[in-house]
């Protein structure tokens, strides 16, 4: 989780080349664990362009790392707002509201990411862990399922071992 996709840095830099120093710099420091400074760094390249989602999903993620899930889900309200088919804050406010236990949003939010991306595999996968928190084993497995097809296999395994797959 400590972690900043290369394939999600250069979108963000990409789109943020107005402000790709106060960027670089908050992803060099959140890759070096210092967060408190990555979220200056977002903060003052939102206030460059505030009309960047990647700035706001960048500082989110960053948030999500603090354990300032209000702070992140906040982020990613504003990314998505900017662009509403930003699939990964969609996916990353799932997780936010999963980390305060609101399966019910979180749901919502990885349905979205997944109409937006039918092949966002973390989608599936987190959406299929959450039904599986809330005992609906028959969407867990679908997800679960859905999910291995796209390569990411561990939440099968786990249902299967614990012959808790259904149909």
């Amino acid at each position: 989780m400590r972690t900043i996709g290369k394939a999600f840095i250069a979108l963000a830099l990409t789109a943020a080349f107005a402000y790709a120093d106060s960027a670089d710099k908050g992803i060099a420091a959140f890759e070096s664990g210092n967060f408190q400074e990555a979220v200056k760094q977002f903060s003052i390249a939102i206030k460059e362009n505030p009309k960047s989602a990647f700035a706001y999903g960048l500082r989110g993620h960053t948030y999500n790392e603090l354990g300032d899930y209000s702070k992140s889900i906040a982020d990613y309200t504003q990314a998505i707002k900017i662009d509403p088919n930003h699939a990964m804050a969609y996916n990353n406010r799932g997780n936010a509201y999963s980390m305060l236990g609101d399966y019910g949003k979180a749901i919502v939010d990885w349905t979205q990411a997944i109409k937006i991306n039918p092949n966002h595999v973390k989608a599936y996968y987190n959406r299929g862990r959450a039904y599986g928190k809330l005992g609906d084993l028959k969407n867990a497995t679908k997800d679960a399922r859905k999910a291995c097809e796209l390569g990411e296999c561990g939440m099968l395994q786990i249902l299967g071992k614990n012959k808790l797959i259904r149909d």
